[in-house]
C-alpha cells in the first residue's frame, strides 16, 4: 500500500452518487466488498490506482457512470 490515504471528504464509503467504484470479492459468489460514490469521474479514475493497490488479487472493480453504464471494469492480478 503506497503512503497515500483515502480521501474521505471526497467519498463516502457505501454511498450512492454520481460515478460510483465498487470492489467485488474474488471467486464464486462475488459478493461486495467496498463501494464509493464521487461527484465527477476524474476524481473517481483518480482513486482508482489507490483502491487497487490495496486489494487481494481476484477483486474486481467495477466504476460505473452516473446512468449506470459500465465505465471500466478490471480484475487484480498477482
Amino acid at each position: 500500500m503506497s503512503g497515500r490515504q483515502h480521501s474521505k471528504a471526497s467519498a463516502a464509503k457505501g454511498a450512492t452518487g454520481q460515478f460510483t467504484v465498487t470492489l467485488f470479492k474474488p471467486g464464486p459468489g462475488r459478493g461486495v466488498l467496498e463501494h464509493w460514490a464521487y461527484d465527477d469521474r476524474a476524481h473517481a479514475l483518480d482513486e482508482i490506482g489507490w483502491i487497487v493497490e490495496r486489494v487481494p488479487p481476484g477483486t474486481e472493480l467495477l466504476l460505473r457512470d452516473p446512468e449506470g453504464n459500465d465505465l471500466l471494469r478490471m480484475a487484480r492480478t498477482a
